[in-house]
């Protein structure tokens, strides 16, 4: 479908307008007098209006975003059919079609910066600054995008520098949890071929968690800030060059290190044990009555939580925005980035050379132990001596001790390089065509690592009270993924096209391993608990380890490399001027872990093979856009997380698990119904099964609720178990986690001219989502009800559009929607929860 030209005034043409044209064109009447805006997306590597492709996309324009508050990638669900988010600690993972619902050796959905990869998940929490749109590719974008596109991609597009006048904007955001927010952007032309777009927002706002022991030790606060320079070249209609660097950093308390609200400890009343399947919940983060001073009890809890009825420290708060800490915990993260993208139109051929680097760390910690101990033990117990500092003999005092507390955390280093050269057509003849190159590089020593801290700590108030674990390790290693890819398009006819594209791609990983420094002789497990090496202690009680190479970090370096080929085949039909169908199968994958062992091989990759049909039309001479898609994906390599017991706690890692099959219909609708009323909608209809999936989980969080149990070292009688055994769960058939059976989003304005006094635009956004679950596991707590949130807002515009004051309140029904959630050891259970009701004023101008 070619779609004509179509005038736009503020989104819409108004009647004078509309009249204006059709006795232009010596028409008789209109039959229709408002048209929406046609939108030019990037989502083929070059400009096409979202109509013309065979593909689902959803742009989400930036004024929308500004308008329906999407500060950042976790609010996006909403605007787009079938997204969800899960979110713990630092780590969004962006759901659709099933993909990143059973876990993948890297993200599944992840997110790009203009056209840019970026690998982390924290890196998604940036705040959508200046944006000129955000475009959402739904299904596997294998031949084009290639990088850990398996699901789809979340594309930001910046809004660039422009030679044509001096612009600037600013805004203020003021509201619930005392919330500030300033953003603002300068455009500065520097002749006819030159200019400069600065754009910064700076963003703080109390906890949306309370602590009601500390103060100062909430969750889920703001504190960020951001910074984006661009300097655009552009001496020609023929070329063009943008240099971009970008800077953003969030030092709020932030998310925890996982989930981070403890709801309780699951029990079967029938057994005693600790249970995720039968059990019942208990509002406690302590042992039982009796169970005390036992070693790993069946009834679950922690002996440093206290003694559950006495000590109300043991208790779990029953309201899931309270926790009741003494550890005030800290999220760092940082990122810097430099971009540079080329635009050179030689005639038949236009060259596009896309390239970039960032740099991002993120430190992250959280009360482990979920309690206001060990400082409360102190204060309840004033004639206890406990540990005076963290001094030699810390370790034996501390371990396990009523006065101990448990730090845990983690840091993520990432530091990568990348292009993205293409060659495009630019004739007007039936063949149009893709060829590009992409490389992607973070491999080198030093570029990739990641660690997970656990430590003791024994007072809130002495920050060198710390006492780092001897058993930790840091994670390095990489990926040098390259690339060549082709896309062709043909037209065999006005109304007909095919497209045709492939992909191959070479994937080469690292991995090697370090120890925290203990001391100079002393490193990882062979340090032991000796009170000997605390005379040369290394990094044992540093405000953060350090790590170091053994002998054993170059023996166990393992590499490997693996190519694999995608595709895509697409057909496409106008029915008529305003209406095309689509069908296209089309491939996507994830490469393998290492295999170790001395191999140079990845284990099998994780692999999507999609097929889909779709109907995109514009009807009502041009006031409505409908879009249907219908799919069906097959996944095959999947993989999850499962815990491995280190030292006193746990830690989470992956293995290749399974498959899983989704199919879905997912429709979009914008409607202009009149000069002043616009209705928005999304609807995805989702049918997620596992089909051959197993999940073991150690008796360690669980003594019982799976369907098999793995004896351990020594037992040979199930009844005897402890927790060396571990739970099998057999999910062959199970809905996949965050993937409800349907989810649909209805947006409605209306517009109400107050003369010269301006216009009164006021919103109502509706979004309802049917039940699901956050664990492929069916544990009972993880079950999320179906729920409808409603956000409320009310704009108004000066009468020349450069003023606006725009009141909202956002989940104004105060629906409370389980996001995420973990399981610890000795049954501790943890979950995420989306923000409260929020309210709110932003003041603009221009902006």
């Amino acid at each position: 479908m070619k779609v004509k030209d179509q005038l736009a005034v503020s989104g819409l043409q108004k009647k004078a307008l509309a009249v204006a044209v059709a006795s232009a064109l010596g028409s008789s009447a209109v039959a229709q007098e408002l048209v929406l805006e046609e939108i030019i997306v990037t989502a083929t590597k070059r400009e096409s209006s979202v109509q013309d492709l065979a593909v689902s996309v959803t742009p989400i324009d930036g004024d929308l975003i500004n308008e329906l508050q999407l500060v950042n990638v976790l609010d996006i669900d909403k605007a787009v059919p079938g997204l969800k988010v899960r979110y713990i600690g630092a780590d969004p993972t962006i759901i659709m079609r099933g993909a990143g619902a059973a876990g993948t050796n890297d993200i599944a959905v992840p997110i790009y910066v203009d056209s840019l990869y970026r690998p982390r998940a924290g890196q998604a929490l940036a705040s959508n600054l200046d944006l000129e749109r955000i475009e959402v590719l739904r299904g596997p974008q294998g031949t084009l995008f290639g990088r850990n596109t398996f699901g789809g991609l979340v594309n930001y597009i910046t809004r660039r520098p422009s030679t044509e006048d001096i612009d600037y904007g600013v805004s203020g955001t003021f509201g619930g949890y005392s919330m500030q927010k300033f953003e603002g952007f300068f455009n500065l032309p520097m002749g006819d071929t030159m200019a400069l777009r600065i754009s910064a927002s700076d963003t703080k706002r109390d906890p949306t968690i309370e602590n009601v022991y500390n103060p100062d030790a909430g969750m889920r606060d703001e504190d960020n800030t951001y910074i984006r320079a661009q300097l655009r070249f552009e001496p020609s209609d023929t070329f063009d060059l943008t240099l971009a660097g970008t800077f953003w950093e969030d030092t709020s308390n932030g998310n925890a290190d996982y989930a981070g609200v403890l709801i309780g400890v699951p029990v079967n009343p029938a057994t005693g044990l600790t249970d995720g399947i039968n059990g019942v919940l208990q509002p406690r983060a302590g042992r039982l009555p009796g169970d005390e001073t036992a070693s790993w009890p069946a009834t679950g809890g922690r002996t440093w939580a206290g003694v559950f009825g006495v000590d109300d420290t043991a208790t779990v708060n029953s309201d899931v925005y309270k926790i009741t800490n003494d550890l005030t915990p800290f999220r760092d993260i940082s990122e810097t980035s430099f971009s540079a993208l080329l635009n050179w139109d030689f005639g038949p051929v236009a060259l596009r050379v896309n390239g970039g680097v960032f740099d991002y760390e993120e430190f992250r910690t959280a009360d482990s132990d979920f309690s206001p101990n060990p400082t409360a033990w102190a204060e309840n117990n004033p004639g206890a001596t406990p540990p005076a500092s963290n001094g030699r003999g810390y370790w034996a005092q501390c371990w396990n001790g009523p006065s101990c507390g448990r730090l845990a955390g983690q840091r993520v280093n990432s530091n990568a390089q990348q292009v993205d050269i293409n060659l495009n057509s630019t004739g007007d003849g039936p063949l149009q065509w893709t060829l590009g190159y992409f490389l992607y590089d973070d491999s080198g020593d030093g570029n990739t690592s990641s660690e997970f801290v656990w430590g003791y700590v024994d007072s809130l108030n002495n920050e060198t009270s710390l006492s780092w674990a001897h058993w930790m390790t840091q994670a390095n290693g990489g990926t040098k993924s390259t690339a060549i890819y082709g896309q062709a398009e043909y037209s065999f006819t006005d109304t007909t096209r095919a497209t045709v594209g492939l992909r191959n791609s070479t994937d080469k990983r690292n991995s090697f391993t370090k120890h925290v420094d203990w001391g100079s002789a002393v490193h990882g497990w062979a340090a032991g608990y000796a009170d000997a090496h605390l005379d040369n202690p290394g990094s044992r009680f540093d405000p953060w380890p350090s790590y170091v190479a053994t002998d054993a970090t170059e023996a166990e370096r393992q590499t490997g490399e693996k190519s694999n080929t995608d595709y895509k085949v697409a057909i496409q039909h106008d029915l008529n001027g305003d209406t095309m169908l689509f069908a296209s199968a089309s491939t996507g994958y994830i490469a393998g872990g290492l295999v170790g062992g001395g191999s140079t091989e990845l284990t099998q990759p994780n692999e999507v093979q999609t097929f889909e049909i779709g109907l995109k039309s514009t009807q009502l001479n041009g006031a409505m856009r409908l879009n249907l898609a219908a799919y069906q994906n097959a996944y095959d390599g999947l993989t999850t997380s499962s815990f491995e017991a280190r030292g006193g706690t746990i830690i989470s890692i992956s293995t290749v698990s399974g498959s899983m099959t989704t199919s879905g219909l997912e429709a979009e609708m914008d409607w202009l119904a009149t000069d002043e009323f616009r209705l928005r909608a999304g609807l995805a209809l989702t049918n997620a099964k596992l089909d051959k999936f197993g999940r073991t989980v150690l008796n360690r969080v669980f003594r019982s609720g799976g369907d098999e149990v793995v004896l351990g070292a020594g037992i040979t009688d199930p009844a005897m178990c402890d927790q060396t055994c571990s739970q099998v769960y057999i999910l062959d058939g199970q809905p996949a986690r965050f993937s409800p059976d349907w989810t649909l989003s209805i947006d409605a304005t209306y517009e109400f001219n107050l003369g010269n006094s301006g216009t009164l635009v006021p919103g109502v956004l509706l979004y309802h989502s049917d039940a699901y679950k956050t664990t492929n596991i069916p544990y009972f707590f993880t079950h999320q009800d179906a729920y409808t949130t409603i956000d409320l807002r009310a704009t108004w515009y000066n009468a020349d559009d450069t003023i606006s004051v725009q009141g909202f309140i956002l989940n104004a029904s105060d629906e409370t929607v389980q996001i995420g959630s973990d399981q610890f050891s000795q049954g501790r259970v943890v979950a995420d929860f989306n923000n409260p009701r929020i309210w709110g004023v932003r003041v603009a101008y221009n902006f």
